[in-house]
């Protein structure tokens, strides 16, 4: 008997400290989930000073006969929409009076424009992918490079042609990985 109730002794004693020790590693887990909470809160909160709410206004009518407009909310990523503004300018050329030279073939349209873990991806229209010396080249992804670099978020640029990532610009360099303007002279094509 006495045998017993010693072994249910150590039987309790022993779930019990179980029992203790797994409540202690849930508070652990729950602290750390409330600090994984707060820092994706900190994290969305600074993604929302990187965005703006505008509102775009669209045909609202319900049967065609009356002319309606509604509203519709939109968040654009700040980074994104300065990005694609900074190709479009390289795409217009320098300005009129200035002797300095365009980079990027006339013709040529940005079908998109992202960034992601830091590298901006600038989809171009095959106008921009034409036979072109290295000095042109060089000269012409420097500057792609440099000027999206302007923005903090943008470290390496990826440059797309309808979609599709390809091996060289004008047949000198190779940016089948993403690149800085510091790379680029690095990464010479082999012919």
């Amino acid at each position: 008997m006495k045998r017993i109730i010693k072994m249910s002794t150590c039987v309790i004693l022993v779930a019990s400290s179980l029992l203790f020790s797994a409540c202690e590693n849930k508070d652990k887990m729950s602290l750390k989930g409330k600090e994984k909470e707060e820092n994706i809160k900190l994290q969305k909160e600074k993604e929302k000073d990187n965005y703006m709410n505008v509102g775009l206004y669209f045909d609202g009518s319900k049967d065609g006969k009356k002319s309606e407009i509604s509203k519709e909310e939109r968040l654009l990523n700040k980074d994104e929409v300065i990005g694609e503004l900074i190709i479009q300018e390289l795409i217009k050329g320098p300005a009129v009076r200035s002797e300095l030279k365009p980079i990027i073939p006339k013709g040529t349209r940005l079908i998109s424009f992202s960034i992601n873990d830091k590298i901006a991806t600038a989809n171009f229209s095959k106008e921009i992918q034409v036979p072109m010396t290295a000095q042109k080249e060089e000269t012409c992804l420097k500057a792609i490079a440099s000027s999206l670099s302007e923005i903090s978020s943008i470290d390496k640029v990826r440059i797309q042609v309808e979609n599709k990532n390809i091996d060289s610009l004008g047949g000198n360099f190779s940016i089948a990985e993403p690149f800085s303007k510091g790379e680029i002279n690095l990464s010479k094509s082999k012919k």
